[in-house]
């Protein structure tokens, strides 16, 4: 090794030079080695950092941490030891109490109320304004209740309960008789013959028209009030000519008879009959039903179209009831079904003899008008019968 491989001391005003030659140089042992050549292996204080320049820390121990950091008083909530008691000023105490500036404190100070305390500041202040009281409002609440339950009473009493309407009685119109009120069939036979025309709308004149195949009735004009009786109706009637008492009280089980006068009816018809005279001819044949039947028998269909062929003349504008009729023996209610499926097999087998569909209509009634009394039972076999009316000529 010559001296051009030794290191030269930098230059004097170069003091972080300093630092490697202040000691005894040590070969390396190879060029990592320059580092441990700054470490003075024998030096006591080894924990020593050294400044450029030589001048060392007055402090005999540099490691230490010193109180040497003083905060300003006003940084802190308290003045003392740092546990909030008064006295003393060991800054180097670490306190966990702080006083923050005027704006950071208020946005802390100005926490949120819950939905609770909500609540309960907002029913402090309608209490301090003199609000209404929620008592006071439940009680509106079921006062109102009902006095709509008492306007929905008196609209039912008006309107369903309250008697409207009239109700008219006729009386003394012959037995099989049908009542029309302006022209709508109208009315509910009593056991005693009397027709009640009820539920009729008050304070406006009504045309009541007695229809009899038989018998020609004068019509009358009411007019009722609401929820008052009027004076019974007497029917004023008079028997049409050429029909023989034993025509108009068929016997129980005289087919033959009730045949030979409706053909004969028939038979007298003039050209220019009418829709009255064809349905009172009509109205004298009784169809041989078996009991709680409505098929009709062959027999019975000769008749029926013969009828058909005097009611293909009739005017285009006529409609034909076919009503259908039981006596009261048995339930109302299936001989209602029963007088039903007897109209309609009678409609079906005049349509079957090129009736037109829009002249027919039919309708079962049942027990409710009977032509004679149940109490015989010749009253009975004429009150189980098809009776033809004109609903419209």
């Amino acid at each position: 090794m010559n001296d051009s491989d030794i290191p030269k001391p930098p230059p004097a005003d170069d003091d972080w030079g300093k630092t490697n030659f202040r000691h005894p140089a040590q070969p390396p042992s190879d060029d990592w080695g320059n580092t441990v050549a700054n470490v003075r292996g024998d030096d006591a204080d080894f924990g020593r950092t050294y400044l450029p320049g030589g001048n060392a820390p007055s402090a005999p121990d540099w490691g230490n941490t010193q109180g040497n950091i003083k905060l300003p008083q006003d940084n802190f909530a308290g003045q003392g030891d740092g546990r909030g008691g008064g006295g003393g000023s060991d800054y180097g105490a670490t306190t966990p109490y702080f006083r923050l500036p005027e704006t950071e404190r208020a946005k802390y100070q100005n926490v949120p109320p819950t939905p609770t305390q909500e609540a309960e500041q907002k029913r402090q202040e309608e209490k301090a304004k003199g609000g209404v009281p929620g008592w006071l409002w439940v009680s509106g609440g079921l006062l109102a209740m009902f006095l709509f339950a008492v306007l929905v009473l008196l609209i039912v009493y008006i309107f369903i309960l309250r008697d409207t309407g009239f109700e008219q009685v006729v009386k003394g119109a012959p037995a099989g008789s049908s009542v029309s009120v302006n022209g709508a069939y109208w009315g509910t036979t009593r056991d005693d013959g009397t027709i009640v025309l009820g539920t009729l709308k008050a304070n406006e004149t009504k045309k009541v028209e007695i229809k009899h195949p038989n018998w020609t009735c004068e019509p009358r004009e009411i007019k009722g009030e609401d929820g008052k009786k009027r004076e019974p109706i007497i029917a004023q009637c008079k028997q049409v000519a050429n029909i023989s008492d034993e025509c108009l009280k068929i016997k129980a089980g005289a087919y033959d008879t009730a045949e030979k006068c409706a053909n004969k009816a028939l038979d007298e018809l003039k050209p220019e009959f009418s829709v009255e005279d064809l349905l009172r001819a009509m109205n004298l044949y009784i169809i041989q039903f078996a009991s709680n039947k409505y098929e009709i028998p062959p027999r019975n269909m000769v008749f029926l179209e013969r009828a058909a062929s005097y009611m293909k003349k009739l005017p285009p504008n006529v409609v034909v009831e076919v009503g259908g009729h039981t006596d009261s023996a048995g339930d109302n209610a299936p001989n209602q079904i029963l007088s039903d499926n007897r109209a309609k097999a009678v409609k079906a087998a005049l349509l079957a003899f090129q009736v037109k569909p829009e002249m027919l209509t039919e309708k079962g009634y049942g027990e409710e008008k009977p032509k004679a009394t149940n109490d015989t039972e010749d009253g009975k076999f004429q009150n189980r019968r098809i009776e033809y009316t004109a609903v419209k000529k």
